[in-house]
């Protein structure tokens, strides 16, 4: 279902009202190709976890949503001790700090809650935490 991270029910709310659109969602797909028909249309190549293909033809427009991953490679965060989790990312206790008492780390790269909002809400805590010395968790 779509929204990781939000309510369960506004996630099934949000699923169901795609559909009454008329929108046609295909989760646990991952995109390979989208190419344009004689007639204009769209056909969406997706691939499941299994690898197994799938053309969905006859589309009019195409929209992937294929959510977020932490890119923390090539930064020498393990050469420092810096613990990565199973997905790569980085893992941080409820101040954002690291298993390195110097390094910190907020937003996608943390895995937690990847909005835009909770990022900037997560850099303020970490803000007031290391600037003002006022331990202070993201709420």
């Amino acid at each position: 279902m779509p929204l990781r991270g939000f309510d369960e029910e506004v996630r099934k709310f949000a699923f169901e009202q795609y559909a009454v659109a008329g929108l046609t969602m295909h989760t646990g797909h991952t995109p390979v190709e989208v190419r344009k028909q004689p007639n204009g249309l769209l056909t969406c190549v997706v691939a499941d976890k299994d690898g197994h293909q799938t053309e969905i033809t006859d589309n009019d427009q195409v929209m992937m949503a294929t959510g977020r991953s932490p890119k923390v490679g090539g930064l020498g965060l393990e050469e420092v001790g810096v613990q990565l989790g199973e997905k790569g990312e980085v893992v941080v206790d409820e101040y954002s700090q690291t298993s390195v008492p110097s390094i910190w780390a907020v937003g996608d790269v943390t895995d937690r809650i990847n909005l835009t909002p909770v990022a900037l809400m997560e850099g303020m805590a970490l803000a007031k935490t290391i600037a003002l010395g006022q331990r202070t968790k993201p709420d």
